[in-house]
């Protein structure tokens, strides 16, 4: 594979930010900047092609001297040349050379210039369980019997967020796609938006006989939520897209959906369901797949045996699949209780094809080449990719293709651009309506940044709803090179704002220059208002270990103040605790924000314990204050907590504030070693 990548792919950054798809594990070489365009080494380009009669069969006897090429319009000359005869449905393999006596050693096959790869996309949210369960069953039969040795698979699946869940990479081992796909039962689909909104027929479903989807109009929030979701969907599929464009030929995305309704997309009779602004990036978006030469072969996963009439198709999602596969040059398979053989036709149509090569000079200027193939037959039919984009620079990205990468990163645990650094983070909410409500606290892994450190490095902070809506965020520009924080324990601080709603918490370093990036992540729950009465937010645990410095950002974008530090400089001397083992008996140090009226700080004081959830058995925690601040609405606290030592084990840290007889208290779990 590697071989693959040093003769035909050109060496950018992007493509080894895409090695998953793109199978370069090669290192790049700094270009320089301020350049529309950088010239590197001739290299060659590889174009997957497919050739059928006038009846679909395929073509499997042409030479290269039958093919003629175009790039941009300008012929090229050919001069490598492949052709592929897998084994075909009904079919015995053709062998491609005779076979030779027993007692002459065979030489060692030459690796292909070029594999066939597949992704398969399974729609959790839209989509049906029966559908989806024949789907399933369905791949994993293809992977059982239809794979080649050299066949790449990629397993990913849509879960409603702006980001594809990639189960699976390319790069990885087919047994371990089988094994994802066998996994993926029914409890993982994901009912969080309605499939038919709006629908103006009563319809009866098999699994609940009797009970009819309302009218149209009376499923307005519901809906709301549906448009959320598709819009979501579009996201995702357009960050697979770009992720996808750099990846040497063509790709073939097999989708399971009952695909978006025409209400979300504000097509035919929902023209004036506000939403036509997802229709038309829906368009945008097959048009994306297409150059970035991915094929999609979509199958209907909707249950529509059990309608009382007939629904037409203007009225269903299944006019989206039908234009997805054909903008893309795939084929819509049909209703998956109708053709129970869809991979077969898959397998018919991509088990016989030709690569053909020819030598470029790569420029890195991201701009699109169209291809054009030809054959000297005439009874042929050539259906090769469309075309390819030149790799460029991250640094000239679009603003759009640099947010769909740092929402990537946030948003996948398997993100489609790289394998990114992890560290760690803690989320905390600060408030219930406030401004900065959100506090994030991150410690940069200085010593394991590694590519991603750079003269230009920037922090984004980030929270998401549970749509995986952006909600807020946050950039902060950071010189780690600064000699102040040499020899130092680094953390980055920001202060984000959500009302209230449980959130996902990002903070993602990136390279400006590169795209190379680290991704922390946490959770955290902003509670609602309840004026006039005493609330004690989760605890900021710290213990010995400085010195440190806290960076925050300002709104100038660049690095300022110090927000632990400014309101407690004790801070300094210590690091906070994200929740690895510590000893019994350490001392440990706590900020804690509380909030009331003015009254129940005139005598708040504090209880801590540590219990043991397995015997409850529990131990009392000395404490002292060592500082306190005034805020608005509240007061911020400086602790000092004397852990009992205890055996090895998970125990239940408990801090109460009281005042008055009202009290408010956290709970988090300690591990002790």
């Amino acid at each position: 594979m590697k071989r693959i990548a040093l003769l035909f792919i050109a060496i950018s950054f992007l493509v080894l930010m895409l090695r998953p798809f793109a199978f370069c594990p090669e290192p790049q070489q700094d270009k320089p900047e301020g350049r529309l365009q950088h010239e590197v080494a001739v290299t060659r380009k590889l174009i997957y092609v497919l050739v059928t009669d006038r009846q679909g069969k395929p073509v499997v006897d042409l030479r290269k001297d039958e093919f003629v090429l175009f790039d941009n319009g300008k012929e090229m000359t050919i001069s490598e040349f492949e052709n592929h005869t897998l084994s075909l449905p009904g079919e015995e393999r053709r062998p491609s050379a005779p076979i030779p006596p027993v007692n002459v050693e065979s030489p060692t096959p030459t690796a292909p210039l070029m594999n066939r790869t597949f992704l398969f996309l399974f729609d959790l949210v839209f989509a049906d369980a029966g559908g989806f369960r024949l789907g399933r069953e369905a791949a994993f039969r293809f992977m059982e019997t239809n794979l080649e040795p050299a066949d790449q698979i990629a397993v990913l699946s849509f879960t409603g967020g702006r980001s594809l869940n990639v189960v699976q990479r390319p790069g990885g081992e087919q047994a371990e796609a089988k094994r994802a796909i066998e996994a993926m039962g029914l409890e993982s689909l994901r009912p969080i938006a309605p499939i038919r909104p709006e629908n103006p027929a009563a319809i009866m479903t098999s699994q609940n006989a009797g009970v009819s989807f309302p009218q149209a109009g009376s499923m307005r929030a519901e809906s709301g939520v549906g448009r959320i979701v598709a819009g979501n969907f579009v996201w995702a599929l357009d960050s697979l897209a770009q992720a996808l464009r750099y990846a040497p030929g063509r790709k073939v995305l097999i989708l399971y959906s009952n695909g978006l309704h025409p209400f979300y997309l504000g097509r035919g009779t929902f023209l004036q369901s506000g939403n036509a602004d997802v229709g038309s990036a829906y368009k945008d978006l097959c048009h994306k797949l297409a150059a970035a030469s991915v094929s999609v072969f979509s199958v209907n996963t909707e249950e529509n045996t059990y309608l009382i009439r007939q629904v037409p198709e203007s009225q269903k999602g299944v006019q989206s699949l039908r234009e997805i596969s054909s903008e893309t040059g795939g084929r819509f398979l049909g209703d998956i209780y109708a053709v129970p053989d869809h991979l077969d036709r898959i397998e018919t149509m991509t088990g016989a094809y030709y690569v053909l090569g020819y030598p470029i000079k790569e420029s890195w200027d991201g701009r699109y080449h169209k291809i054009k193939v030809r054959v000297a037959r005439s009874d042929c039919v050539v259906n090769a990719q469309p075309g390819y984009f030149n790799a460029k620079p991250y640094t000239e990205f679009s603003d759009l293709e640099k947010k769909i990468h740092v929402i990537d990163l946030a948003l996948s645990e398997k993100p489609l651009s790289q394998e990114p650094v992890r560290f760690s983070m803690q989320a905390l909410p600060w408030g219930s309506g406030s401004r900065g409500n959100i506090r994030f606290i991150a410690e940069i892994p200085v010593s394991r940044l590694e590519d991603v450190a750079g003269p230009r490095l920037e922090a984004v902070s980030l929270i998401f709803n549970d749509l995986d809506e952006l909600v807020d965020t946050q950039r902060v520009e950071l010189d780690l090179g600064r000699p102040e924080i040499q020899g130092k324990s680094v953390f980055i601080q920001a202060g984000l704002s959500g009302s209230p709603g449980q959130y996902k918490c990002r903070v993602v370093l990136r390279n400006m220059n590169t795209g190379r990036a680290a991704v922390a992540a946490a959770a955290t729950i902003v509670p609602k208002p309840e004026p006039g009465v005493l609330r004690m937010y989760p605890p900021l645990f710290l213990v010995s270990g400085g010195p440190s410095v806290y960076l925050s950002g300002g709104d100038n974008g660049r690095m300022t103040g110090e927000l632990l530090t400014q309101s407690f400089p004790e801070a300094g001397n210590y690091v906070p605790l994200f929740g690895e083992p510590i000893a019994g008996g350490t001392k440990v140090s706590a900020i804690v924000r509380c909030e009331g009226p003015a009254k129940a700080f005139d005598n708040l004081s504090f209880e801590a314990s540590m219990k043991d959830p397995t015997t409850g058995e529990a131990h009392a925690i000395q404490w002292i204050k060592v500082a306190d601040r005034a805020e608005k609405a509240g007061r911020l606290f400086f602790l000092r907590l004397s852990l009992p030592k205890a055996s090895r084990g998970n125990y239940l840290v408990e801090l109460a504030a009281l005042s008055e007889g009202a009290a408010s208290r956290v709970i988090r779990r300690t591990e002790i070693r």
